[in-house]
């Protein structure tokens, strides 16, 4: 049996290249991290087995999967694939609903597709990266992986109700344009197509704002800037800046209320984040 792997950190989230020849292995759970595994398989048709249960083919080339399942995998021919560990609170900002079980979708989309391509050529590095790109890279698979989970989560269903499909609409407007201090429950609204009041009530049956939403993610991305130590140089006010928020003290407030926790305490407890 022989099994190359080569690992790529960026930021919170790592990135095992993997391949090797027909084999079988088992994939033990880890229990140091709290992440979502997303594995694209770029050749070779991988079956996947849990304690107790017959071997199920996987005929897709993207697998989501919760760290904390063992299992197990079979190859049959010689095989390569790219595996990213995201952390599970980052994805919390985009979705409520996380996989709780490992789930392939039947046809792949564009959104999945352009993260393999992505994804592939992250683990074939062809220089060290900078500061610059781990941050970047980090940032486009976080967003990637919520975009993903937006679009596929309840797909399988016989039909997604209107208004669920509406706040999935706004959801992913709002995770894709919160760095923007411009961005605005109305704006939300009119890139969702539809009215603002239509959108506040959809809002509402889950006992969920717009405004909220927006500041909820708002809150995620200047807490990714805070816990990198690579954005020291940034000032409190300049992280409120690239947050969208207008203020530092917008930012306190929105920190408090989702992580119960101060742009200080976030830089002094990175280590233990």
């Amino acid at each position: 049996m022989r099994i190359s792997a080569r690992r790529h950190d960026y930021g919170g989230v790592t990135l095992w290249a993997l391949a090797g020849d027909a084999t079988e292995f088992e994939v033990r759970p880890d229990e140091a991290h709290d992440a979502i595994a997303f594995a694209f398989v770029d050749a070779g048709s991988p079956a996947s087995r849990l304690d107790g249960e017959p071997w199920l083919q996987i005929n897709s080339g993207m697998i989501i999967a919760p760290d904390g399942i063992a299992r197990r995998l079979r190859f049959e021919s010689p095989w390569r694939a790219s595996v990213v560990l995201l952390p599970r609170p980052a994805l919390t900002a985009f979705v409520t609903r996380l996989p709780t079980t490992i789930w392939w979708p039947r046809e792949r989309r564009t959104l999945d597709l352009a993260m393999q391509a992505f994804v592939t050529a992250l683990a074939q590095p062809t220089h060290d990266a900078t500061a610059i790109e781990t941050y970047a890279a980090e940032q486009l698979l976080l967003e990637m992986a919520g975009a993903v989970l937006l679009d596929r989560l309840g797909a399988d269903t016989p039909a997604k109700d209107p208004a669920t499909a509406l706040r999935d609409r706004a959801l992913a407007v709002i995770a894709q344009q919160c760095a923007d201090s411009e961005l605005t429950p109305a704006r939300v609204a009119h890139d969702s197509r539809t009215s603002l009041r239509r959108l506040q009530n959809v809002f509402a049956e889950s006992d969920l704002t717009v405004a909220g939403e927006i500041r909820r993610h708002r809150a995620r991305l200047a807490r990714s800037l805070l816990i990198d130590s690579r954005f020291d140089v940034l000032s409190v006010e300049q992280i409120a800046q690239r947050s969208g928020f207008g203020t530092t003290m917008s930012l306190r407030r929105a920190l408090h209320e989702v992580y119960d926790a101060s742009p200080r305490s976030l830089r002094r407890a990175r280590g233990h984040v």
